[in-house]
């Protein structure tokens, strides 16, 4: 028998993700509110700074390299703030956006690039000697290989910013949100290789909005700030730091990838409010000794997904910190939400003042 749910039935609009995030009249948050922020770097980035270095690329792809629409771009990077740009540059052309694991071998890029059929590939200095050489193997033009982060000192390899158009009159491609992908994620599957899934502009809409009718009152950009150390090509990732980042607002300090000692200190220097972790982070915060030479007593809520997380790991983390935990699952077919536990968190303090940057 049909299940109905508690919530108000939602309605889809008709659009791409990109016109959704950016072209939306209903956001709540200035445009000069900081979205991303760098942790290393301490450069940070507000949505018209997204908006704008998206347009560039997504303008200069389409006149550098003929893009089209369906093309796809292949992401082989640890976390950058500058994946965002990128991402939404690339759906702003038409082109459909494809996230690998920076961990990957060569043989084990060059299946997917060959499997995915990219037509470039972003890539990250630490990543840069496994990508040149997939690349080649791939059959990938290196005018093709683009870096995020840091630029390359030898100068061989160009920085995604580089790609400018030389005229603006280049237009956005019309996109049909039921057929055309946004995204191109592997999954590791339960046998085999990975496989691809192939997640359409709608998909990804539809779940953006039942995640903000379920989350409606637990976060919000005037008072929260989140960490993001999540691999930003995972599909948890993507939907919790880019995704909803944008279209909620809330201020994401982004770490490369998760360091222990980095991640508590940056809870505690920026006051950091709620945090998406997976079982092992849980349990480093409950059991591991360095939690107590931290303050964490900002942090007001954690939700956990990924891999299921135990009861008693979540009331020896709730009796350390005083912070209760939620639990979520999803799977990339589902772009990716499936079901959260809720929990209304109606703050009885005012919250943390903001650190200045």
């Amino acid at each position: 028998m049909p299940i109905e749910s508690a919530y108000a039935p939602i309605t889809v609009p008709p659009v791409d993700v990109y016109t959704f995030l950016f072209d939306r009249s209903d956001r709540d948050y200035p445009d000069d509110h900081a979205i991303f922020v760098d942790v290393t770097a301490q450069k940070q980035d507000s949505i018209l700074d997204v908006r704008d270095a998206a347009e560039r690329f997504g303008h200069g792809i389409q006149q550098q390299w003929d893009w089209q629409k369906g093309d796809v771009l292949a992401l082989f990077t640890p976390n950058s703030t500058d994946v965002a740009p990128v991402t939404f540059g690339t759906l702003w052309a038409g082109g459909v956006v494809c996230p690998f694991n920076n961990l990957y071998r060569v043989g084990e890029l060059v299946s997917q690039l060959k499997s995915s059929q990219a037509k470039a590939l972003i890539t990250h200095v630490a990543c840069l000697q496994v990508a040149r050489e997939a690349a080649l193997l791939a059959g990938l033009p290196l005018d093709r290989v683009l870096l995020v982060g840091p630029r390359d000192l030898k100068g061989v390899f160009r920085h995604f910013s580089d790609v400018q158009p030389s005229t603006t009159d280049v237009k956005r491609v019309a996109i049909n949100p039921q057929e055309d992908l946004a995204y191109l994620v592997y999954s590791s599957g339960t046998t085999g290789s990975p496989k691809g899934v192939m997640l359409t502009h709608e998909n990804i809409v539809a779940n953006m909005l039942q995640w903000a009718t379920v989350d409606a009152d637990q976060m919000h950009w005037s008072r929260d700030r989140t960490i993001g150390f999540l691999p930003m090509y995972h599909i948890y990732g993507i939907a919790v730091l880019l995704l909803q980042a944008v279209y909620k607002g809330v201020t994401i300090y982004v770490m490369q990838r998760f360091e222990l000692e980095q991640f508590y200190r940056t809870i505690q220097e920026q006051q950091i409010t709620f945090a998406f972790v997976v079982p092992p982070v849980v349990l480093a915060l409950a059991k591991h000794p360095l939690v107590d030479r931290y303050n964490l007593s900002s942090l007001r809520m954690m939700h956990s997904s990924a891999a299921p997380l135990t009861a008693d790991l979540a009331q020896l983390v709730h009796k350390r910190l005083i912070v209760p935990i939620k639990q979520g699952y999803g799977l990339s077919e589902a772009s990716p939400g499936v079901a959260s536990q809720v929990r209304t968190l109606l703050p009885t303090s005012p919250p943390p003042p903001r650190p200045s940057h």
